[in-house]
């Protein structure tokens, strides 16, 4: 996806384009070649469909590797100062960013939360407040280097210049969740094909991310291994998962599903077997995410949990969702579904808008963004 970040940091998309995946398994590459082909290929239809040179990008990056951890700083000012200033706020911010890791993996993101201020919380900007005590949470994203390193290689080696790696599940959160949202507690978890990527936010403080290596492919899998038909083609599951099969339907129901392939080949499925291996699944992966997030959350009255990425479409999985996290669950309309297309509605590429999305908070954490802002609505030099 191509997107224009304007002077005032407000953010474009041009457009984009696709192509199937390949090298690639549970959101991680196998096959060095084969993905760098991939990221060639989907370059080069990229810039024939937005007429722009790509010469930089941003990338995600996921996998079971990624990690998230949470540290608190903590200042009291000295007895002879009780308003804080900016450089409280820095030292404070400084503390919370201190944080030990192995020497094989490297931070991706360090998410800095709203400041307390002796015991008040969600503060924006703590600078003028009169206080003795100043506290400030960072969540911190980390994962193993050489893995990282590899999805970075694959667009080196075009050449194209990476400017960020980001994580995919972050990324998601840009384009999907409001602040008002992160604010009420907001579980995201992201399905695509290869992986299922989480992150969850308390009082718009990240309390915990990761990724599952499992996804849309391997429900295909499973449907092929455990349909009882021969030589099913991955094509034919594909159908079958997403034309015939409910996550939250009937197990019991013994109607058959049917696809016929170009050169007149037949399988069948009962529907209720399909509905078993899609739910079966699905719930493994939202269980196991489910295991990750901290026990509080759940007791939030406006925590909700949103569902995003190709796999999101799946009929059922928001009953089966809120089956299992017991409470509300969004889940996004197919593409299209009652208004014109755009990319910004498909669930599918919540990922890739996201990385705009995030290449707009960098402008906008740059220093002399206001300036830069009054200039454009101005036209000073």
């Amino acid at each position: 996806v191509v997107g224009e970040i304007r002077p005032d940091c407000s953010a474009v998309i041009i457009g984009g384009a696709e192509v199937a995946s390949a090298g690639i398994s549970g959101g991680e590459i196998r096959d060095m070649s084969m993905a760098r082909q991939t990221v060639f290929d989907v370059w080069q239809k990229t810039q024939e469909a937005t007429d722009v040179e790509i010469f930089q990008v941003l990338i995600s990056v996921t996998g079971d590797h990624i990690q998230g951890e949470s540290n608190v700083g903590s200042l009291r000012l000295p007895d002879n100062e009780n308003v804080v200033d900016h450089h409280h706020m820095n030292e404070v911010v400084a503390k919370a960013k201190q944080i030990e890791i192995t020497s094989d993996r490297d931070i991706l993101h360090q998410e800095v939360g709203n400041f307390n201020v002796d015991g008040r919380q969600s503060i924006l900007y703590a600078t003028g407040i009169s206080a003795r005590t100043l506290d400030i949470k960072c969540f911190t994203i980390h994962g193993i280097a050489t893995r990282i390193l590899n999805s970075s290689m694959c667009a080196r080696q075009i050449p194209l210049n990476v400017t960020h790696a980001v994580f995919a599940g972050l990324a998601s959160a840009q384009a999907v969740l409001t602040k008002q949202q992160k604010e009420a507690g907001a579980l995201l978890i992201d399905i695509g094909g290869g992986s299922a990527d989480y992150i969850c936010y308390e009082d718009i403080d990240i309390v915990a991310c990761g990724s599952i290596p499992k996804g849309g492919a391997q429900i295909n899998q499973d449907i092929v291994d455990k349909s009882g038909q021969r030589h099913m083609s991955l094509k034919a599951a594909e159908h079958f998962k997403c034309k015939e099969g409910n996550a939250f339907g009937e197990v019991k129901d013994t109607t058959l599903a049917r696809y016929v392939t170009d050169t007149g080949t037949e399988y069948v499925i009962e529907r209720g077997r399909l509905n078993e291996i899609i739910r079966d699944r699905l719930a493994s992966i939202l269980l196991q995410i489910k295991d990750k997030i901290p026990a509080s959350v759940w007791n939030r009255s406006g925590m909700t949990v949103y569902l995003s990425g190709g796999t999101s479409l799946m009929r059922g999985l928001d009953n089966l969702a809120q089956f299992i996290f017991k409470v509300p669950v969004k889940q996004p309309l197919p593409p299209g579904a009652g208004e014109e297309y755009s990319y910004l509605s498909d669930p599918r590429y919540c990922t890739a808008i996201g990385l705009i999305r995030h290449a707009q908070r960098i402008e906008e954490s740059k220093p002399g963004w206001f300036r830069r802002i009054i200039n454009y609505l101005f036209g000073n030099n």
